[in-house]
């Protein structure tokens, strides 16, 4: 999403070590002359996904390993004037675009400002710096997720040494919807609803993104999934994972692991009919994995990270990117405690 990346944190994922190599010009990769084309994703969104599909009448959402899990809610809010709006919880490839765009401009924007303001500027260029190619029908799409993306409720649990570690947070603090938008969102009508001037981080968010568990992705390759849900999770897992593997290491996780992380409870066999599809399109993205699908499960083994360090080097015209300058720059809305305070008279 930004082919203007000067540093890299030198802890953290080992990714973020070999994009510095590639950035000095060592090794193999992008050369002097290059530039290269990189997004990051949360670890907590590579370890588990949000719904794959629309969820009809459910407000919550559950995906979970053996060591970590997601819980999503879905609020209802009340408006001025006393309309009542049953937001939705987020699902599909959009949603998904839409987290890695998060996470990479506050890395490209916010990392040395602390801003955490992101504004959304011209619509089409916007759509397709996001990942989302600009029509009409995936433009009501993208106000629908950004829309249930900026009021869901993420808590994520994470066990490690005989202790579970709670963390609850929003993506989003704030936004600036025109008058009326919620309203028409709530009938349901997102031709009526215009896309919000822009949205601020979380300062949960905002550390989450910035700090050394964001995960590099290589935008480029993300063009072959883009409309795929399960195999966008399926990628940004094994962007995760794979490089993380020692040499001559594998790792074997089980159908049932994958139903857990990847699936909706499901029979094993109804599970494959999607993941194998799905697996087939992250594995075609990323060039130079290292996994066997068994009947065990799928195994994943030591994946050369110089490999997939050549997948981060720019090409002209890429789908999910350009540059990290701001366009249209609009100030911040009010502190939400500031405004509280004066209407409260506190």
């Amino acid at each position: 999403m930004t082919t203007a990346v000067t540093t890299v944190a030198t802890t953290g994922h080992p990714m973020l070590r070999q994009l510095e190599l590639a950035l000095a010009g060592t090794g193999s990769g992008a050369q002097d002359d290059e530039s290269l084309d990189v997004s990051f994703m949360s670890k907590s969104f590579c370890l588990s996904g949000l719904p794959l599909r629309r969820l009809q009448n459910m407000r919550e959402f559950h995906r979970n390993d053996d060591s970590f899990s997601l819980s999503i809610n879905s609020p209802s809010i009340m408006l001025p004037g006393g309309d009542a709006v049953e937001i939705g919880l987020p699902f599909g490839a959009r949603a998904r675009l839409l987290i890695l765009w998060m996470t990479t401009q506050a890395r490209a924007i916010g990392r040395t400002s602390g801003d955490r303001w992101l504004e959304i500027g011209k619509i089409d260029e916007w759509l397709e710096e996001v990942g989302i190619t600009p029509h009409t029908e995936n433009a009501a799409m993208a106000k629908e997720q950004l829309i249930r993306l900026s009021f869901a409720n993420f808590t994520m649990v994470m066990r490690k040494e005989g202790l579970d570690y709670f963390r609850s947070d929003r993506l989003t603090e704030s936004a600036v919807f025109a008058e009326e938008d919620l309203v028409h969102y709530a009938a349901g009508n997102l031709a009526k609803v215009r896309f919000p001037l822009g949205v601020e981080l979380s300062e949960k968010a905002y550390q989450r993104f910035t700090g050394k568990d964001a995960i590099p992705i290589p935008t480029q390759a993300l063009r072959k999934i883009s409309n795929n849900a399960m195999a966008l999770d399926i990628f940004v897992y094994l962007c995760f994972k794979l490089p993380s593997l020692g040499k001559n290491e594998s790792v074997l996780v089980s159908w049932r692991a994958l139903i857990k992380q990847f699936g909706n409870k499901e029979a094993k066999s109804k599970f494959r009919q999607v993941f194998d599809v799905s697996i087939a399109k992250a594995l075609d993205a990323y060039e130079g994995a290292r996994v066997d699908v068994t009947e065990e499960g799928l195994v994943l083994h030591y994946s050369d990270p110089a490999e997939l360090r050549k997948l981060f080097v720019a090409r002209p015209k890429p789908l999910i990117g350009g540059s990290a300058k701001r366009r249209n720059r609009i100030a911040p809305p009010p502190a939400v405690t500031a405004s509280a305070q004066t209407v409260l008279g506190l």
